[in-house]
């Protein structure tokens, strides 16, 4: 008449290997991963014409103008006086010459077209621009 006393099984999960893959999986998506700064902000001009597709594959050098005619080269800050000598540097030491300018609509004309024969006379061989398409507007 003595009742028989049945083993218990554990039936608990332990949990720290499983912290412990989700925390790696972590780490490893954060050292893996690139944060990359946003580009500066520019209002962009408007056209009907479609733009040529822009070969995001090639090196090219980054022209930027900005509202306040502010010009940057690949985020560097440089004035307008230095283009000729900045262009030249970076084409002798890079060798890429392609540039892409992207001007706010509402910065000097007279400051592209000034770049724009600099970057002729320096070297550059191929020349393209950004803009918005028109329905953006």
């Amino acid at each position: 008449m003595f009742a028989q006393r049945t083993k218990r099984i554990n039936a608990e999960i332990d949990m720290t290997p499983l912290i412990d893959v989700v925390f790696q999986l972590l780490i490893f998506l954060m050292v893996s991963s690139q944060f990359t700064k946003q580009e500066q902000k520019v209002d962009l001009p408007t056209g009907a014409v479609p733009a040529e597709n822009i070969n995001f594959s090639q090196e090219k050098l980054i022209l930027t103008i900005q509202a306040d005619s502010q010009l940057l080269l690949n985020k560097q800050p440089f004035e307008i006086d230095e283009f000729e000598q900045t262009i030249t540097h970076v084409i002798e030491i890079t060798g890429i010459k392609r540039l892409e300018i992207r001007g706010d609509q509402s910065s000097e004309l007279g400051i592209f077209i000034k770049i724009v024969e600099i970057a002729k006379l320096a070297g550059i061989e191929e020349l393209s621009y950004h803009k918005k398409p028109q329905s953006e507007n």
